[in-house]
């Protein structure tokens, strides 16, 4: 970023600019009021305008979740069954930030080809949409009034319901957001300038394994050089069990992020029953069902599964439903790492689903992907299974991150690989030859005048262990699953200590790049989503889904977790050779008001994540019976 100057003393004005003027409440008659009291009416109105409209965005998106298309609201106002004009978190009251009328269109930031207009539009073409300049949607600050904690001035707001971008000031005052508008004379312990930035929700990271390294590394670096505040953790069938030991320890000693877990059935079902490949008895069903439903009561947000993984791999689909159903009366969410990616995904899916239908749960398909290019064509079929389930009811949305290959492909031996993937899907990831490493097999056979066999062998020669990358998610699929309606984004990468990191010759470079990676390739290089529609389902999307109350959304009253980036600049750094290189283009962080990194490099100390448990901190919508108690006949919120 160009300057990020604190001060301490008044922000300086932003540049003039042609600007409607704030709404005036309409008087009551014609009588005449006092100016003091109109004052405090117009603000209490105002204020508790913002509250009510972020509550209602959270409401609307909830009972959107499961309409056909819907995907909690797609991008952008405009698109069918998104947030439109009166649709609540969408319209013009004064506590959303929404342009108000009669303002004119703004050029967009140094945006570099990236569209801020309606959802449809792809990136780099001409909309008549720009970011726009929006009047105060909080009072007229008063100059002898307390100052702000932190105000953040003259960005591009992506506010992260899918809306378009629109140009504000943005105000903290402790943990939480206190104003977006126009906030001239506006007086703040720090003023950062935001001028050709963008300013929006801090990403929500939908799928993340940071929780298995919290304890010794409650940092959190590489989960916010990257923008992320919040991650859901307890994923993939294993989490800590008793799950409310820990996240006690957790609130106690702090972390980077905020951190909200999943029960995991795996480590359930561990510690029942060992690692037995057989049904359950009745009484060892009972004792997970015990175990699961004191996790709902610590505060998880559901049940989380990996069935290819060994012992979840040995349960029945009874067995899953049974303790879904557990979830169900919390508002709890079924996530599954399903059995299949590949040959079976299909299955797979029907599986997953039916425990959602019989449950009566939602469910979150995690790190959606179908593997091998013998599968690449059953995608289409399996995104209109999902598009099916959606229609019939069934709340469904599934996490995808950026990157061609998984964990499992990422780091194989080229003796194994070379003829069992085409040569132009390897990419040579390490290799003790020189000038190879980066390089796809095909590439390497091509300028050595050779086929890929020969290549292959003739590097092995020099180096047996040259380790390769597989490619074994087409390229168009993972746009197609990045554009669909249900889908929100993840890494499905864990922020461990630097020095670890580094260490580690199979790290994957999800770690460190994945939603930068998003904004730089999916959306300014390849227009694959708008940039509105990207930070909706890195933000508003998963938050609203997984009810995060009071977070997601750039908004009065909500928390303040903010990212600020350069949208021309921002891209991931981290490859397949080096990956444990933090992103660029990421300016500063802010998680519930303190600002964690600033100018893209972490601010040392800094633990202000909290623990974000469903049923307590979930919003009032979306959440469970409190903590010991399952009211009687209680099937959870209507979703």
């Amino acid at each position: 970023m160009d300057s990020w100057p604190p001060s301490s003393s008044t922000a300086p004005q932003a540049p003039a600019e042609p600007v409607p003027a704030a709404p005036r409440p309409a008087g009551p008659g014609p009588r005449r009021q006092h100016p003091g009291r109109v004052l405090a009416v117009a603000a209490a109105l105002v204020v508790l305008a913002s509250l009510l409209g972020g509550t209602a965005y959270w409401a609307w998106a909830a009972s959107r979740q499961g309409a056909a298309g819907a995907g909690g609201g797609p991008a952008a106002a405009g698109e069918p069954g998104g947030p439109r004009t009166g649709a609540p978190g969408a319209g013009s009251s004064g506590g959303d930030g929404e342009p108000g009328s009669g303002s004119g269109p703004a050029p967009s930031p140094g945006a570099a080809g990236a569209s801020a207009g309606p959802a449809g539009a792809r990136a780099g073409q001409e909309t008549g949409n720009g970011d726009r300049a929006v009047p105060n949607v909080a009072p007229a600050p008063d100059p002898g009034g307390p100052p702000y904690d932190l105000l953040i001035r003259g960005g591009t707001v992506v506010d992260g319901t899918g809306r378009p971008a629109f140009r504000a000031d943005v105000a903290v005052r402790g943990d939480r957001i206190a104003a977006v508008g126009r906030l001239e004379g506006a007086r703040a312990r720090r003023v950062i300038d935001a001028t050709g930035r963008v300013v929006a929700p801090g990403f929500i990271n939908a799928h993340s394994h940071t929780y298995e390294y919290v304890a010794t590394a409650p940092d959190g670096d590489a989960d916010l050089l990257q923008g992320m505040t919040t991650v859901i953790g307890g994923v993939d069938g294993r989490s800590p069990i008793p799950l409310g030991p820990f996240l006690d320890g957790l609130e106690r000693r702090g972390a980077g992020t905020n951190h909200a877990l999943f029960a995991g059935h795996g480590s359930i079902r561990a510690a029942v029953m060992g690692k037995a490949d057989r049904r359950p008895t009745q009484d060892q069903l009972k004792a997970m069902a015990r175990l699961l439903q004191q996790a709902m009561e610590d505060g998880a947000l559901g049940l989380s599964t990996g069935l290819e993984y060994v012992p979840g791999r040995y349960a029945r689909t009874d067995e899953l439903v049974a303790l879904a159903r557990v979830v169900a009366p919390y508002g709890g969410i079924y996530s599954t790492h399903m059995r299949s990616e590949g040959d079976g995904i299909a299955a797979a899916l029907e599986e997953a689903l039916a425990i959602g239908r019989q449950a009566g749960v939602a469910v979150n398909v995690s790190h959606f992907k179908v593997v091998y290019h013998r599968n690449w064509p059953v995608q289409a079929a399996v995104i209109d299974r999902i598009m099916q389930a959606r229609a019939e009811g069934l709340d469904v949305v599934a996490d995808v991150y950026p990157y061609r290959s998984p964990d499992y492909a990422s780091a194989l031996p080229l003796a194994q690989a070379w003829d069992r993937h085409p040569p132009d899907d390897l990419i040579i990831r390490r290799s003790r030859v020189a000038g190879v490493e980066g390089r796809s097999l095909a590439d390497l056979a091509a300028a050595r005048g050779s086929d890929a066999r020969e290549a292959a062998r003739w590097l092995l020669r020099q180096d047996p262990a040259t380790l390769a990358t597989a490619l074994v998610v087409g390229e168009e699929n993972l746009g197609q699953l990045l554009r669909q309606p249900f889908a929100i984004i993840s890494s499905d990468g864990g922020a461990r200590s630097p020095a670890a990191a580094r260490s580690d010759p199979r790290l994957h470079p999800r770690v460190y790049g994945a939603y930068p990676r998003v904004l730089a390739r999916y959306v300014r290089e390849t227009g694959v989503l708008t940039l509105e529609e990207a930070i909706h389902k890195m933000t508003g999307q998963p938050a609203a889904f997984f009810g995060l109350r009071d977070r997601g959304l750039v908004r009065v009253g909500m928390y303040a977790d903010l990212v600020v980036f350069d949208p021309a600049r921002v891209a991931d750094r981290a490859t397949w050779s080096e990956p444990a290189v933090p992103p660029e283009g990421i300016d500063l962080v802010v998680v519930n008001g303190q600002v964690a990194v600033e100018d893209g490099r972490r601010v040392p100390g800094v633990l202000a994540g909290r623990v974000l448990r469903g049923g307590r901190d979930a919003l009032a919508g979306r959440a469970g019976p409190e903590p010991g108690t399952v009211p009687p006949g209680h099937t959870g919120p209507a979703r």
